[in-house]
């Protein structure tokens, strides 16, 4: 590193000290970063002449003896940052200190239709008391690459970029957020969501947004549109909506749709808190309300068995702790997500007072000050050693922080190109060689070969290092056990299958799977490490099946401990899509991509999603139960005591007319005699072997060119796509992959869902969408669980 850059890193950790502390001495500073005594006074000279520091008189506290030390806080040249909103409704501007003290908060009533005319007024009211670091700008639209995307909050806005502009004008740093991310933020650091890692944020306002915070990590998605909510079709012959598409749950229940209503029911204009009051002791407007937070519910079942969160936070203009739209949304809840994800979703409502954007807005650009990146230098360090010190110095923090970002970018991605670690981790290239060196030369990585051929000079590839053990995948599925053998490296080496038939006790599939495990165990040598694939959700703590499962067989007991204990070592275990998805990611279909959801299509429809290269599992491991969302009121019994989910209309009964042309006479079927093909599955008998014929049956008609069942694995196709859409709008993945049985017969059902997911997703989340047929077959689960150990 420089002596400029180590000098600019070492004054950052001083401003971040005195910013943490208040109020600090020089000793104390010297004692804080480990840096000498001279080094400490030089730069506060510095920043003194500067002003960005003051030292204040020294003051007796009482409890030292001697001369007092004289403190240095910020100084008045500190300068501060700037959060503003925009909007339809005008600009909301906060001016806070770099401790994160409101200074000033206003509202302006500027015209935004016009970004041409719009920007020089906002830079306007943009100004602040000091020299201000960065400001961060949130807008009321998608943003994708810095570019404001289609809204209907924001229509005219459509294709400008106006942080460059807007950075112009103020002369110092801006950046561009939505807004609906913007306030998750602010709830997270500020709000009811504070010590949440999954949260999923409703802005139900002008229009309705929606903030994803997944693993800790807020998700933008493979674009930058995730979290469009408000364009979720709920009604196919609704009325227009400015995206094109009909029946948008923002033609529905928006602010603006409900006092409209309201305003007609009672012959004036009605506004936000005279609803709120009117919903208090008035039956047609409490309807109005309650019927809008049940639409805006059967939404949020849909994310909640999608994503998992643990927290939905509300806010909005009309919607108060105890009023009809929250009910209406946990009535939604309750009737359509999962029991188990129902007891652990917990709904509340913004105690920021629509402050929430605004906040997380000072907050984000406090994140680029000075200060800031000085104390990301306090980030935790390796013990100390006979070759790093106790207290590292600023240079070597920085170093430390730059090899943990290589490293946790090899360790998600796997083999990848020196140039893309660059792009990845958007570290200075010749940082990148240099680091990558020492890295290489310390054993932590080595080179390797890449996984496939790229056109132009080849740039070095490079891994974790290989360790000496043989990695082990099993996956449980419904036609048996699979196994596969991998060495270190992941190369494949060996692959196993079991026949093993699925019941109503998973027990003697997991001791046969044990079985299996130790005898690999005895081929590729003890210290073989192993992870399991299993079909049914698995807590991410806590590694149990819920008590309530979706699938009896697999309910209330832990998994990795049934295996574990039959081959003598510990065992990973992790639901099945979730691990076909990983695979999927790394060597199937979607390589490359960092955005991926994977769909099992056949009769137990299941999810995988991976976010940012990382799987989501959800707070309690029900990420991805997409085969239990509400297709239709009325519809078929399913396994999990609900009617009408997806699941119940792709099971081999629902293809009934096609597995069996010509109805058979009736006649009893005896007590302990199969049930004949395609006829329902008895409750807790998923995978019955009338169930697997029936599939079957259904399959080698599509594969002969029978018509007819390629026209119903058409349809089933669409029918999946056009459920899972809200995910795709929610979650903005750059690739949909199409795995399971269905795949088998052709690619009727893979064209279904791209069909369904062009014609019922936001067009902001489909212009980018891939969809594509899984590539790793019956291979893939047991793949996912070997990726797990890489």
């Amino acid at each position: 590193m420089s002596g400029r850059r180590v000098h600019l890193v070492r004054r950052d950790l001083i401003f971040a000290a005195v910013r943490e502390a208040g109020r600090i001495s020089r000793a104390d500073l010297v004692r804080r970063t480990g840096m000498a005594r001279m080094t400490v006074n030089g730069l506060v000279a510095e920043l003194l002449t500067a002003g960005v520091l003051a030292e204040q008189a020294a003051a007796h506290s009482g409890t030292r003896a001697g001369r007092p030390a004289r403190s240095l806080t910020l100084g008045p040249a500190a300068g501060g940052v700037v959060g503003a909103l925009i909007g339809a409704d005008g600009v909301r501007v906060a001016e806070a200190d770099l401790a994160g003290n409101i200074l000033h908060e206003r509202h302006h009533d500027i015209d935004t239709s016009d970004p041409s005319t719009a920007l020089d007024a906002i830079a306007e009211v943009i100004t602040g008391t000091g020299r201000i670091w960065s400001t961060v700008a949130g807008f009321s639209a998608p943003i994708s690459g810095g570019v404001i995307q289609s809204s209907s909050v924001l229509p005219g806005w459509a294709g400008t970029s106006p942080a460059a502009e807007l950075g112009r004008r103020l002369g110092h740093r801006v950046i561009v957020r939505n807004d609906a991310d913007l306030s998750l933020l602010g709830e997270v650091g500020y709000g009811v969501a504070a010590g949440h890692q999954d949260v999923c944020y409703l802005r139900v306002a002008t229009g309705i947004g929606c903030g994803l915070l997944l693993g800790g990590t807020v998700h933008h998605g493979a674009t930058g549109v995730a979290g469009e909510i408000g364009h979720v079709q709920v009604d196919e012959t609704g009325a227009l909506c400015q995206c094109g598409n009909r029946g948008c749950l923002e033609t529905i229940a928006s602010p603006r749709q409900i006092l409209a209503a309201l305003s007609a029911s009672y012959g004036s204009p009605v506004t936000a808190s005279q609803a709120v009051e009117l919903a208090r002791t008035d039956a047609t407007a409490e309807r109005i309300l309650a019927d809008a937070g049940r639409m805006i519910g059967r939404v949020v079942a849909a994310l909640a068995n999608g994503i998992n969160p643990s927290l939905v936070v509300l806010d909005g203009p009309l919607i108060t702790p105890d009023g009809p739209i929250l009910a209406g949304v946990a009535e939604s809840l309750h009737r359509y997500a999962q029991p188990e994800v129902v007891e652990s979703t917990a709904v509340r409502v913004s105690a920021l007072g629509g402050r929430a954007a605004l906040l997380g807005a000072v907050g984000a650009a406090l994140r680029v000050t000075p200060a800031a990146r000085g104390e990301r230098a306090f980030l935790p360090v390796p013990a100390a050693s006979a070759d790093t010190p106790a207290v590292p110095s600023p240079g070597r923090r920085e170093r430390l922080v730059r090899r943990d970002m290589i490293l946790d970018a090899l360790r998600g991605q796997g083999p990848t190109a020196r140039s893309d670690l660059v792009k990845i981790t958007r570290l200075p290239r010749a940082a990148v060689v240099e680091l990558l060196a020492e890295l290489r030369h310390e054993g932590l990585v080595e080179l390797c070969a890449p996984a496939e051929a790229r056109a132009g000079r080849p740039s070095p590839h490079f891994r974790l290092t290989v360790g000496s053990g043989r990695l082990i995948g099993i996956a449980l599925a419904v036609p048996g056990i699979r196994a596969v053998v991998a060495d270190g490296a992941g190369r494949i080496e060996e692959t196993v299958t079991v026949p093993f038939p699925m019941s109503n006790d998973s027990h003697p599939m997991l001791r046969a799977a044990g079985d299996l495990a130790r005898e690999l165990l005895d081929r590729h040598g003890p210290e073989a490490r192993i992870a399991v694939s299993v079909p049914a959700p698995v807590h991410p703590g806590t590694g149990r099946f819920g008590i309530r499962s979706v699938l009896p067989m697999f309910s209330g007991f832990a998994p990795a401990e049934e295996i574990a204990a039959a081959v003598g070592r510990p065992v990973r275990v992790e639901n099945n899509a979730q691990l076909a998805a990983l695979a999927e990611m790394r060597r199937g279909a979607a390589r490359g991509a960092r955005d991926v959801l994977y769909l099992k299509a056949d009769q137990h429809t299941g999810a995988g999603i991976v976010a940012g290269g990382r799987m989501h599992r959800g707070a309690i491991g029900y990420a991805g139960e997409v085969g239990h969302l509400n297709v239709r009121e009325i519809g078929p019994f399913c396994i999990c005591g609900s009617r009408g989910c997806l699941s119940a209309f792709l099971a081999p009964a629902y293809f009934g007319a096609l597995i069996e042309p010509r109805p058979a006479a009736f006649s009893p079927v005896a007590p302990g005699s199969p049930a004949p093909p395609g006829s329902p599955a008895p409750p807790g008998s998923p995978v019955s072997r009338a169930s697997t014929e029936g599939e079957d049956r259904l399959l080698t008609l599509a594969a002969e060119g029978n018509r007819p069942a390629q026209r119903a694995l058409l349809d089933a196709g669409r029918l999946i796509g056009r459920t899972v859409a809200p995910l795709c709008d929610v979650l903005n993945p750059a690739v949909v992959v199409v795995g399971g049985r269905f795949v088998e017969a052709g690619g009727f059902v893979v064209e279904g869902i791209r069909e369904a997911l062009l014609r019922h997703s936001a067009p902001s989340a489909a212009a980018g969408l891939s969809v594509v047929r899984a590539e790793l077959g019956f291979d893939a689960e047991a793949l996912g669980a070997v990726e797990l150990l890489l």
